[in-house]
């Protein structure tokens, strides 16, 4: 098939997500990973591979604005960044939708407030399986509902440091984490609270990441359709460029062209994909690589001018 209702590129937490939502609707759904499957191999767990060998990060080269090479640190699988992330699932906070001002800049406002998002917060937490506790943290936003389920307990040094903070007159509290544990039955229980849980991949499936809680619940549904390894290079619009209309992709040495009547570009490298026209978004769907607009705790930070730099967690 090379004709579908809806190509989404990237299978992060954007485009894993959304596949997720969409797979049900009976549309003809295709996915596209630049990356492949991340191997589950005894690596995952290994500091030295991981962190100084780099095992699973992309040997690319990116240049910024005054043409210097550097290195991204940027990761290419099924699931995206959330393979490596630290599972710390925050929502962004109230004023940081309206404009801010920073030391490098003003950072405009959003376009949409933080109660309109707010209800799509909260499917995103059921999704994802977040573990918190609402009131802990006296900066939190307004919620709906309660987090699906209670709060990963402290390591007994992290629950001292914790005591010691509140005694001093701060506000410790737990951290959102998307994890799939269940303390109360540990026999059952995914996570098994290993050490190697932020910047790693999770060998034994624990953490709820895009593939597993997005990708894979997608590809239940006889409509989606998953290409790894399929690098998008070109967007292709319509004769009066008011519309995309396919997405040229280099897999296995070949190219080839799919088309759509809905293109989304959820990836990180989505700067870098060619269209044919300038005017083309017309019906061009372009996410960001976290559409659920979480954020680690450097979220503020992130929403400068130089926010286009690779975001975190």
């Amino acid at each position: 098939m090379d004709s579908y209702d809806v190509i989404i590129i990237g299978t992060g937490a954007g485009g894993g997500t959304l596949a997720r939502h969409l797979a049900p609707s009976g549309k003809r759904i295709l996915l596209l990973e630049r990356g492949d499957w991340l191997p589950r191999e005894l690596q995952n767990w290994l500091a030295g591979d991981v962190f100084v060998d780099n095992r699973y990060v992309s040997p690319d080269t990116w240049y910024d604005a005054k043409g210097k090479p550097f290195q991204p640190q940027i990761h290419y699988f099924v699931g995206g960044a959330t393979k490596l992330y630290g599972a710390a699932l925050y929502r962004l906070r109230k004023e940081d939708f309206g404009e801010l001002r920073h030391h490098d800049g003003i950072s405009p406002a959003w376009p949409i407030s933080y109660d309109e998002l707010e209800p799509y917060y909260t499917q995103a937490e059921q999704l994802y399986e977040v573990h918190g506790a609402r009131g802990e943290d006296p900066t939190e936003p307004s919620a709906s509902a309660p987090y699906p389920f209670p709060a990963v307990s402290h390591e007994p040094r992290i629950q001292q440091l914790s005591d010691d903070l509140a005694a001093a007159g701060y506000h410790p509290f737990h951290a959102p984490c998307g994890v799939r544990l269940n303390e109360e039955n540990m026999p059952h229980s995914r996570c098994v609270r290993c050490p190697t849980c932020d910047g790693f991949p999770c060998l034994v499936h624990a953490k709820s990441d895009a593939e597993l809680l997005g990708v894979r619940p997608a590809l239940e549904h006889p409509n989606v359709t998953l290409l790894t390894n399929a690098k998008a290079v070109k967007l292709e619009t319509n004769e009066t460029g008011t519309a995309v209309t396919k997405v040229v992709v280099e897999r296995d040495g070949a190219t080839e062209s799919f088309a759509a009547d809905i293109v989304v570009v959820s990836c990180r490298r989505a700067t870098r994909t060619r269209t044919a026209s300038p005017t083309a978004p017309t019906r061009l769907a372009a996410t960001s690589c976290s559409t659920t607009a979480w954020r680690c705790s450097q979220s503020r930070a992130k929403r400068t001018r130089r926010s286009s730099r690779r975001p975190s967690g």
